[in-house]
C-alpha cells in the first residue's frame, strides 16, 4: 500500500512539473527577418537612415532610384526568407494551396512587365510587393502562427510609438516636418509622413486594443494599456494636421472588437450579423444618398465636417480626376505595375492638370485612393484580382471566429481598417508600404490544421492534477 501510495505521489508530481512546463511555443530566431523588413517599411528606408542623399540634397527614393544599399538588404531578406519557406516546405505549400487568388495576382503583376513603359521599375516593385508576401509567410508557418503574430507586432510597436513620441518632442529635425507650404506643422515621428505615422498608430491602437480585450480578466494590462495610450496621443497628431483616415480607421476596427466581443460565445450570429451588415449597407445606401439629398447634404459631407474635412477630400476629387484620365487610355490591363508613379517623367507622359492648378509646386507620388492606384497600374482585371483577394481575406477571417476566435476578431479589424483606409490613401501592392505588410500578414488564408500544435499546447497547461490518476502499479 505504501509502495501504492509513493508511485501515485511521483507520478503526480512529474505530471504536474509537465503541465506546468508546457508554454505556447516561442517564434523562432527566423522572425526577426519579417521584424526587420516590417520596421524599415514603417519608418524610413535604410538609406533615409544612414543619411544619403543626392547631390541636390533630396533623400534617395529606394523604390524608384534604386538605391544600391536599400536593394541589398531587402535583396538579403528575401533571399534569406525563400530559404526558410523551402526549408519548412510542407507548411509552405499547404497555406499556398489555401491562398491560389495571391499567387494569381503576383502572376499577373510580373506580367505587365510586357506592356510597361518603365519595366525596369516594374520589375522592381513586383519583387518588392512579393518580397513582402515571402516575409509575412515566414511569420504563418511558425509552428503558432499567432503567437508569431502576436509577438511580431508587438515588438514592433513597443518600439515605433515611443521613439517617435521621442523624435515628436526631443528630436525635431528628425520627428516633426511642414507641408509643402510650410504653413501647418505634422509629426512623422519614425515615419516620412504624418499619414504614415496615422497608419502606424491605427494599426497599433487596433493591436493594443485587441490585447486590452484578451488580458482583461488576467489583470495584466499594464503594458498593452501603456501602449494604448501613447498610441492614442500619437494618433490625434499635432494641433493643426492629423491622419483623419488613420482614426477614422481605428475608430471602426475598435468598434467591431468590442462587437465581437460581446458575441464571443454566439459565433454564428456574429457571421450572420456580420454578413447581414454588409448586405443592408449594400442595399440601403442608394436610399439614404436620395433621402439625404432632399435635405441638401450627404451622409459622406456630415462625416468629412466631423473630421475636419471637405467634398473634395482635402484636394483629392481633382487629383482622382486626373487618375481617372489617365487610366482611359489603357483599361483592361493598365500602364504595368507601378509605372505611372514614376516621378516628373511620369508627370510629363501622364499630365495631372487639376492638381497642377491646386498645388502647382508640389506633385504627388500616389493617387491617394489604393483602387484607383491598382486601377491606372494594372487595370480592371487588377482590381478584381484585388477585390477576390479581400473577400477571401474576409471570409477566411469570418470561419476564422469559429476555429480561432482571436486570430479571426484581430484579422477581421485590420482588414477593416486597412480596406477603408485605401479609399483615401494608397497601400494595396506597394511592399514598402506597411499597411500592404499588415493586409498580408491578416488576409493570408492559414489552414486550422496549421494551429493544432498551439491548441494542443493549450488543452495540456488546462489539466489539472485532479483529473490524473490517484493510483499507479506498483514498482516491481
Amino acid at each position: 500500500m505504501t509502495q501504492l501510495n509513493s508511485a501515485s505521489t511521483v507520478l503526480t508530481k512529474s505530471s504536474e512539473s509537465k503541465t506546468r512546463s508546457v508554454k505556447p511555443e516561442k517564434p523562432t530566431w527566423w522572425i526577426w527577418a519579417p521584424y526587420i523588413w516590417l520596421f524599415i517599411v514603417s519608418s524610413r528606408s535604410l538609406s533615409s537612415w544612414l543619411s544619403l542623399a543626392r547631390q541636390d540634397g533630396n533623400p534617395v527614393d529606394p523604390d524608384l532610384s534604386g538605391s544600391p544599399i536599400d536593394a541589398a538588404l531587402l535583396t538579403t531578406l528575401i533571399v534569406l526568407g525563400v530559404g526558410v519557406l523551402i526549408s519548412r516546405g510542407e507548411r509552405t505549400k499547404i497555406i499556398l494551396a489555401r491562398n491560389k487568388w495571391f499567387i494569381v495576382l503576383f502572376a499577373y503583376m510580373l506580367l505587365s512587365i510586357v506592356w510597361s513603359n518603365f519595366p525596369s521599375i516594374t520589375i522592381r516593385r513586383s519583387i518588392r510587393s512579393i518580397g513582402a508576401f515571402v516575409m509575412v509567410l515566414m511569420v504563418l508557418t511558425e509552428n503558432n502562427p499567432l503567437g508569431a503574430i502576436r509577438a511580431l507586432l508587438r515588438r514592433l510597436y513597443l518600439v515605433h510609438i515611443p521613439l517617435s513620441i521621442a523624435a515628436i518632442k526631443y528630436f525635431r529635425n528628425i520627428g516633426v516636418a511642414y507641408t509643402w507650404n510650410g504653413v501647418e506643422e505634422m509629426w512623422i515621428g519614425l515615419a516620412v509622413h504624418k499619414n504614415n505615422l496615422g497608419q502606424v498608430a491605427m494599426c497599433s491602437g487596433l493591436f493594443s486594443t485587441w490585447q486590452v480585450l484578451q488580458r482583461w480578466s488576467k489583470k495584466k494590462l499594464t503594458l498593452d494599456l501603456l501602449l494604448l495610450v501613447l498610441t492614442l496621443w500619437v494618433l490625434r497628431g499635432s494641433k493643426n494636421s492629423h491622419s483623419s483616415t488613420a482614426i477614422l480607421g481605428f475608430i471602426a476596427g475598435t468598434a467591431l472588437l468590442f462587437s465581437l466581443q460581446f458575441l464571443k460565445k454566439r459565433i454564428a450570429r456574429a457571421k450572420r450579423i456580420v454578413l447581414i451588415g454588409i448586405l443592408v449597407a449594400v442595399i440601403l445606401t442608394p436610399f439614404l444618398y436620395v433621402s439625404f439629398a432632399a435635405f441638401d447634404t450627404t451622409p459622406l459631407a456630415l462625416v468629412l465636417q466631423a473630421t475636419g474635412r471637405d467634398m473634395t477630400f482635402t484636394g483629392r476629387t481633382g487629383l482622382w480626376k486626373d487618375v481617372l484620365y489617365n487610366a482611359e487610355k489603357s483599361p483592361i490591363v493598365g500602364v504595368g505595375f507601378g509605372a505611372f508613379w514614376v516621378g516628373h517623367i511620369g508627370y510629363q507622359m501622364y499630365p495631372l492638370e487639376n492638381w497642377s492648378r491646386v498645388t502647382p509646386e508640389w506633385r504627388p507620388n500616389e493617387g491617394h485612393n489604393g483602387y484607383l492606384d491598382v486601377y491606372i497600374d494594372l487595370g480592371v482585371v487588377g482590381v478584381v484580382l484585388v477585390l477576390i483577394v479581400v473577400g477571401a481575406a474576409f471570409a477566411g477571417a469570418l470561419n476564422d471566429l469559429e476555429s480561432n476566435f482571436e486570430l479571426g476578431r484581430l484579422r477581421l479589424a485590420l482588414l477593416l481598417s486597412v480596406v477603408m483606409n485605401n479609399f483615401s490613401e494608397s497601400s494595396f501592392l506597394k511592399g514598402t508600404h506597411s499597411l500592404w505588410f499588415i493586409f498580408l500578414l491578416v488576409a493570408v488564408n492559414v489552414p486550422a490544421s496549421l494551429h493544432t500544435v498551439s491548441k494542443k499546447a493549450a488543452r495540456l497547461r488546462s489539466i489539472e492534477p485532479e483529473t490524473l490518476p490517484a493510483t499507479a502499479p506498483a514498482a516491481v
